[in-house]
């Protein structure tokens, strides 16, 4: 890891301590920014592009809803307070901006694809599921159980890289294994009298 993101990696902790407990605590950061480097690496991507985005991902969590957009702009300040090149710094808002499920389909570089890509990964698997229902917070259970299926279930398949879906293919069988099982027990199909 760079001296650049090493000291960026302080910056973004110290400002999301607010956010420590929550499912997207600097913990999660940490999570997206390993598996986003595996991916570059993998894939060829520009790994620093990827590194600062990754880091930088969830930082309008510490600002304001919708976090994308106050993270974009934060990231471009902090960006701009380390002396970061102009056009990088906008590439890295870009990809800031576009790392929410719901924009899957603006995404152009192959580095807003990595981010997009890690981010979701922790979304899967054992942690994932914990992570979605701890986000969930107090909503009913009900809507808290039509969140898993509706967001989990689609993820893996709408991964943009080969590297992401590699990685994610255990996590994926685990996700699903776990929503077979919770559709079976709320149905109280599971139940048998031996």
């Amino acid at each position: 890891m760079s001296s650049l993101v090493k000291t960026l990696a302080n910056n973004v902790k110290e400002r999301m301590t607010p956010l420590q407990g929550t499912a997207h605590s600097y913990e999660h950061v940490e999570r997206v920014l390993k598996i986003a480097t595996l991916i570059a690496q993998e894939e060829k991507a520009d790994l620093e592009l990827v590194q600062l985005g990754a880091l930088l991902h969830d930082i309008g969590r510490v600002v304001a809803e919708p976090h994308n957009e106050t993270g974009a702009k934060l990231a471009k300040e902090i960006l701009a307070e380390i002396g970061y090149p102009e056009d990088r710094r906008e590439k890295i808002a870009r990809i800031v901006l576009l790392h929410p499920l719901d924009f899957r389909d603006r995404l152009q570089t192959l580095e807003e694809k990595v981010v997009w890509d890690a981010d979701k990964i922790d979304l899967l698997g054992a942690a994932g599921i914990a992570r979605g229902f701890h986000w969930c917070g107090k909503q009913p259970f009900e809507s808290a159980v039509d969140t898993a299926f509706r967001v989990f279930t689609p993820i893996y398949d709408q991964l943009n890289t080969s590297t992401a879906r590699k990685i994610a293919s255990k996590r994926n069988k685990i996700t699903t294994t776990f929503l077979s099982s919770l559709k079976e027990e709320l149905s109280l199909r599971d139940l048998t009298v031996e």
